[in-house]
């Protein structure tokens, strides 16, 4: 809201003023500023009257409708039957991972846009069109964009070990689809190609997070190993999701049915298979149990070879999060599994026993494992939904899950018989997968109550007061200056004076290096051995004021110091009566410009080069792009007016977005100070 409330009044935010002491916009990735959703949102009506969350909810749940649509389809694709499809794909989105996403906000747009890159990628091997590879593209952005940083690097990770896997997958799903050295190598260029644009796509934000941000976070850099464990559940915990996922830490949770047993006990099945097939779903098992150790932390060693061995791996914590890479892992296993079931009765048999046999020794784990956990798992995390929320009544919540788990089981037993009422088992199956999910969901996380949020005349109002960030700054966002001034200044510009009989060079020397120069910008001092000078009164006061440039009015009588009450950076410059002007750091770490005696316009604004660079090649692979399609789906007039178009708006877009950044609505924030002589 805060972002948007910038680009409300016409000003794009490079600056958050007061955010984790006063930081780069580019920290603010929850904010989702080249995300879709948060514009969605914020355009719609009420979001600035108390709704905003309301919107920013309903817009997920659709986010996650779509997504579901979209997998929903893919497997459709994959000649999986309607009940079947409907299942997995319903399993794969809404699950204990899914919640965890929903629960932290903006993480939830990079965990959809992942599996719909994931899907994309599918569907551009079975039939690859340029429409597929815009898809890709698109889905690519919106990963990048999501808002959470860890979940878009270990999302595009997930995205290029699966693109390397699809092949031989769907081969193994639909043997009939044609399977090549040359359509395989022809679909990882293609691919490739679409994975580039798409993070050049997303430079707009990228480049500033990483300039901005990244490079200026002491906290979230270089931190020791032990760091990146926070959060972390052990293999008990991890494994509960598979029994009762109301037992494993909310960090690290992925289950939502027992129907993932397939998949994991996949290794059993193929015991009983045949064909060339199941190589490569023993290759999908892999890395599943790479990702599936590497989600239990320090448990064992591959976390800390992730850690230790892949870029920028070091500079994330929370182990757990890797699960999200589970999910189409269990979608491609169980659709190969219920493809070759529903085939049984062909003439060249997937399975050397009936597929309602298989799955017997599924149940026996089950057992044995529910058995298990009912003893030992539920103390397994500190942060697991049995401990963080109080069940209405815990013996019930548990039953229902165990018996529910049990019936999904035998009602899959059903389906896949080759009895008369199968199809009415696929129904029932289905109903039971969502009410039992929808248990879970309910009781898996943190609840609480909903609340108004702050209406736009709100915002206006405090912003006229005082301009400050109000939120939460988040861990580990602030920059190493910030950090180092912690105090908050109660004043945005203060003025110290300078005798005239000291040499201006030595004084600023003296600045830098003695802390009691400057000790607190909100308390009234004197410059050890001056004296006043005068008696006249200097005033300072804000005349424009946006998140990226504070324009000050000063009437001072000497030379001095105007300081500016913001972290130090060297991306703020001064302007003073039109000439940019050198700027000084004091022992607070705030900003301060030399003035001569007399009337000036000092203007502070926040430039942000990286800002500008990423933007520019966003709007010109927008162009590309545009290009392009125009140029090899269009054709006659209608090609030639939207070349046109494509041109206009990038270009346009661009100049809109630069105009923006120093020249939007006044927000009216007005500060005034006042002080005689050298005693300010």
């Amino acid at each position: 809201m805060e972002l948007q409330f910038s680009l409300t009044h016409g000003s794009f935010p490079l600056y958050a003023p007061g955010f984790a002491g006063g930081r780069s916009a580019a920290a603010l990735t929850l904010g989702q500023m080249y995300h879709p959703l948060s514009y969605l949102s914020s355009h719609s009506p009420g979001y600035w009257k108390g709704y905003a969350l309301d919107w920013n909810t309903l817009w997920r749940l659709v986010s996650l409708g779509a997504t579901h649509f979209v997998l929903f389809n893919l497997l459709l694709r994959l000649k999986l039957r309607t009940d079947i499809a409907f299942i997995v794909s319903f399993l794969t989105v809404y699950n204990q991972r899914m919640l965890d996403m929903f629960r932290y906000g903006a993480s939830l747009e990079n965990y959809t846009a992942f599996l719909l890159l994931c899907a994309a990628i599918t569907f551009f091997y079975i039939a690859p069109t340029r429409s597929g590879s815009l898809w890709i593209i698109g889905s690519v952005y919106l990963l990048i964009c999501g808002g959470h940083p860890q979940i878009a690097y270990l999302g595009f990770l997930g995205a290029i070990f699966m693109c390397l896997i699809v092949p031989g997958v769907v081969t193994a799903i639909r043997p009939d689809i044609d399977f090549s050295s040359k359509k395989v190598f022809s679909y990882y260029l293609a691919v490739g190609l679409c994975f580039s644009i798409g993070i050049l796509l997303a430079s707009a934000y990228t480049f500033p997070f990483y300039f901005d941000f990244l490079q200026d976070a002491p906290t979230r850099v270089g931190q020791p190993y032990k760091w990146s464990l926070a959060y972390s559940d052990n293999w008990i915990g991890e494994l509960s999701g598979c029994f009762n996922p109301l037992h494993s830490d909310v960090h690290g949770a992925f289950g939502g049915s027992p129907l993932i047993l397939i998949a994991v006990l996949v290794p059993i099945i193929l015991i009983f298979a045949r064909g060339n097939g199941r190589r490569s779903i023993l290759c999908l098992w892999l890395l599943f149990v790479a990702v599936f150790l590497c989600s239990i932390g320090s448990d064992t060693p591959v976390h800390y070879f992730f850690w230790h061995y892949f870029p920028l791996a070091n500079s994330f914590r929370t182990p757990g999060r890797i699960a999200m890479l589970l999910l189409p892992i269990f979608m491609f296993i169980l659709a190969w599994f219920f493809r070759s079931a529903d085939n049984q009765g062909a003439q060249k048999s997937t399975f050397r026993l009936a597929p309602w046999q298989i799955l017997l020794p599924v149940i026996v784990v089950f057992l044995a494992g529910s058995i298990f956990w009912s003893r030992w798992g539920p103390g397994s995390g500190l942060f697991t939904p049995s401990h963080i929320q109080d069940y209405p009544a815990p013996t019930w919540v548990d039953s229902f899950i165990f018996w529910s788990s049990l019936g999904c089981l035998l009602l899959l037993m059903a389906r896949l018989s080759q009895s008369r009422t199968h199809m009415l088992a696929g129904v029932l199956l289905g109903v039971m997968v969502v009410f039992q999910s929808a248990i879970q969901l309910r009781y898996g996380t943190w609840i609480t109550e909903r609340t108004p949020t702050i209406s736009l005349e709100q915002m206006n109002n405090e912003k006229h007061s005082d301009l400050s960030f109000r939120g939460s700054a988040g861990y580990g966002m602030g920059s190493s200056t910030s950090m180092i001034s912690s105090r908050a200044a109660s004043r945005l510009a203060t003025f110290y004076s300078i005798e005239n009989n000291i040499p201006l060079s030595g004084w600023i020397s003296f600045l830098s290096t003695n802390s009691n120069i400057i000790a607190d910008t909100t308390a009234n001092m004197a410059t050890p051995g001056m004296t006043s000078a005068t008696n006249q009164v200097d005033r300072i006061e804000t005349t424009y004021v946006t998140f990226n440039r504070i324009v000050f009015q000063v009437d001072v009588h000497q030379y001095g110091f105007l300081i500016f009450s913001v972290p130090f950076s060297s991306q703020w410059i001064g302007i003073v009566d039109s000439h940019v002007s050198k700027t000084y750091q004091t022992d607070q770490k705030k900003i301060a410009v030399l003035l001569p005696a007399g009337i000036h316009t000092v203007d502070f604004q926040y430039r942000s080069q990286s800002s500008v660079v990423g933007m520019l090649i966003t709007c010109f692979i927008m162009l590309l792009i545009g290009l392009y399609f125009s140029q090899n789906c269009l054709a006659g007039w209608m090609r030639i007016a939207v070349i046109g178009c494509v041109i206009f708006v990038s270009l346009a877009g661009f100049i809109l977005w630069k105009h923006s950044l120093y020249n939007g609505e006044d927000l009216g924030t007005r500060y005034v100070w006042t002080g005689r002589g050298s005693n300010h």
